[in-house]
């Protein structure tokens, strides 16, 4: 049943962002073994809390979880994920890039590209750039290429970071 689901979803969110630091880490090995390779319905709880919730512990750990659970992202996904980059919760944005790099993949490349293109805030889009660097291909080495030469000091600095990572890779 979906909602049995989503309310077992929800409960692991609310028991990891409570749960002692010292135990957190094999708290959340045991479950992301649990839940690897998701289908749509363990996944989509994820998507609402990352989208809907005012919580930060919950937004981050859903941030987090979303990258190690998810096998196929769908759209929605992604763009959560992406839209993320402009939290401001610093963690939640890190957690949000580094689960962007995990999924990888032409999809995210693309939702990054047209993100580093438009008017969000410069820390997101440098956030973007770093993941570009992980994952991207050669589009994503011409438009970093560019960003080089951004207004944005957050952005070129990214950018100049990434360059040397796909220098390194060919």
């Amino acid at each position: 049943s979906s909602a049995v689901r989503s309310a077992a979803v929800f409960s692991i969110i609310e028991l990891l962002s409570n749960a002692p630091t010292q135990q957190s880490h094999q708290i959340r090995e045991t479950v992301v073994s649990e839940l690897k390779n998701s289908d749509s319905a363990t996944v989509r709880p994820l998507v609402e809390i990352l989208a809907e919730s005012n919580q930060r512990r919950q937004r981050r750990n859903a941030a987090w979880f979303l990258g190690r659970v998810v096998d196929e992202p769908e759209s929605e996904t992604i763009g959560v994920l992406v839209d993320a980059l402009e939290s401001d919760d610093n963690s939640t944005a890190q957690f949000a890039a580094t689960s962007l790099s995990e999924i990888g993949g032409e999809d995210v490349e693309d939702e990054l590209l047209e993100f580093v293109d438009g008017d969000g805030d410069n820390e997101g889009r440098a956030k973007a750039v770093y993941v570009l660097g992980q994952i991207g291909g050669q589009r994503s080495a011409d438009k970093i290429q560019k960003l080089t030469e951004d207004d944005s000091k957050q952005v070129r600095k990214r950018a100049f970071a990434a360059v040397s990572k796909f220098r390194g890779r060919q």
